[in-house]
């Protein structure tokens, strides 16, 4: 039992090497998207679909291009900050940071032809834009006080891992000095276990009480650039089209720790380290029309052609440990990874009612099947190869999900006040896992927005504050048998749970031309 326990941990943290570095939670990380776009869309909660003549339709529904009717500059800046309130067994933490943020920039150019021309075709639009889709910035610290001596930690998971994989003092030795490439192997060079002239191998001595302490620190952002273009036929039909290039920028550190105060061991404290970071670019196609069959009345459709990205992953681990008369410290040779993923196809429909010169209620419905994200080798774009099992375990535990979003605006005289909810739901259907890669649960994420803004002739400034939260469940520690977190999701052990709180205030200024 306790061999099955600490061999599962490799799969909880992604500590297995590459074919770890890769898993469902990734595919989730880029194929799900958050709030984004002008001040005045996000703070009707992003529904915008059925709506136009926003410079967020590029990505969004680019058939509101077709409804400019004139030139236009955008920019967005603002402040974003997190809140995670993390908990187990009756222990709480918070973490919480800011950032300055830039979700938006863009311009449209309008070539709308005059009232006095007939034509059917009222001309086009053309536009370029910058929109952040996510952004990765946060921090979480969780701490535990193992509960007593029985229970393996992280050092016995070093040891059982070398015994299980038959190496040798020889073997461990020669890999030190060629260059470490395997956990068992960093254990080894930090002194956690040793082996005798046997062929024994033991874990060294720590007595007591064992504090264990995780924090994750995360950066970084996915954007997209769009380039679109659209039509209006007799200002009733608009159709349009956007290429959207993503650029990713995202990293972690994992900083793992356990202490020991018992005076009769040498041993004091480790502390491992697990650095990945990762880059990539993608690219997707984006059509959509919106129908306005009464002035009062808009019909909206958008699709996405999913996402293909390229990835080049760069990944180390260090650990040393603290012992009474100094450190030992040993670090893995740097790592590199490159491959490709494609996140799923998406779907959006929206209706919008609008109360003459007063203002309008708009809604928005999105199916997207995050189950259909597939990994694949960067030499080899046609089978799955080396992730059949990865993206098996995408499919089985990521599922179909129906987001939506409702907003409205009220209107007086050049005065505008908004309001929305955004509910994304969750990426696994809220379902139990068999089995998985990494003990990991998301739940749906709620979104609160609200919007102030000013329209002026040939000005206007519009602001928008947006608070969401989401529930997760996450196995943070090493563990023995009362409490086994890195064990797989069938075990029903208790986890980490993370209450996740994220605000953004931001401004947009436009200008028309």
């Amino acid at each position: 039992m306790k061999k099955t326990l600490l061999a599962s941990l490799a799969l909880m943290l992604g500590w297995g090497g590459t074919a770890f570095a890769q898993t469902e939670v990734d595919a989730l990380r880029y194929s799900q998207m958050g709030i984004s776009g002008t001040a005045r869309i996000q703070g009707m909660g992003g529904a915008q679909t059925a709506l136009g003549a926003d410079i967020s339709s590029l990505s969004g529904n680019p058939a509101g291009l077709g409804m400019f009717r004139r030139s236009e500059f955008t920019v967005t800046p603002g402040i974003q900050s997190f809140n995670n309130n993390t908990s187990i067994l009756g222990e709480r933490n918070t973490s919480s940071n800011s950032n300055f943020v830039f979700p938006q920039l863009g311009v449209v150019v309008s070539k709308r032809k005059g009232d006095d021309d007939l034509s059917e075709w009222r001309g086009l639009t053309f536009g370029v834009g910058f929109t952040r889709l996510n952004n990765f910035n946060e921090r979480y610290t969780s701490y535990r006080t193992q509960s007593g001596e029985t229970d393996p930690t992280i050092v016995e998971y070093f040891a059982d891992l070398a015994a299980e994989n038959g190496r040798t003092r020889a073997s461990l030795d020669n890999e030190y000095d060629a260059g470490i490439t395997t956990l068992e192997g960093l254990g080894y060079g930090a002194y956690l276990f040793d082996v005798n002239e046997d062929g024994e191998i033991f874990a060294t001595e720590r007595v007591g009480r064992i504090a264990q302490r995780e924090e994750i620190i995360r950066k970084g952002a996915q954007n997209q650039i769009d380039i679109g273009v659209g039509t209006s036929y007799k200002d009733r039909l608009y159709i349009g089209a956007s290429l959207g290039i993503v650029t990713v920028d995202y990293s972690q550190e994992s900083i793992y720790t356990e202490a020991e105060g018992e005076p009769s061991t040498s041993f004091t404290s480790l502390e491992y380290v697990d650095e990945f970071s990762t880059s990539g670019a993608g690219v997707n196609l984006k059509v959509g029309l919106i129908a306005r069959p009464i002035d009062a009345l808009r019909f909206g459709l958008s699709i996405q052609t999913p996402t293909a990205y390229t990835f080049d992953d760069d990944y180390q681990r260090r650990l040393s440990t603290t012992f009474d008369d100094g450190v030992e410290t040993a670090a893995e040779v740097p790592g590199q990874f490159s491959y490709r993923l494609v996140t799923p196809f998406r779907a959006t429909g929206g209706v919008a009612v609008f109360a003459g010169k007063y203002g309008f209620i708009t809604a928005d419905v999105e199916f997207v099947n995050y189950g259909k994200a597939k990994y694949r080798e960067d030499d080899d774009f046609s089978s799955g190869g080396f992730f059949d099992d990865i993206n098996e375990g995408v499919a089985n535990n990521n599922s179909s999900a129906v987001n939506y979003r409702i907003g409205a605006e009220g209107r007086y005289e050049v005065f505008r006040v908004r309001a929305g909810y955004a509910y994304n739901a969750d990426p696994e259907g809220g379902s139990s896992y068999d089995a998985g890669f990494i003990n990991y649960k998301y739940g749906p994420t709620h979104n609160y927005t609200f919007g102030v803004g000013i329209r002026l002739q040939n000005f206007y400034v519009d602001a928008a504050y947006v608070h969401s939260q989401q529930n997760t469940d996450y196995a943070p520690f090493v563990s023995g048998t009362s409490y086994s977190p890195y064990s797989l999701r069938t075990t029903g052990e208790p986890m980490l749970n993370i209450d996740r709180k994220q605000s953004s205030a931001l401004l947009t200024l436009g200008f028309n031309f």
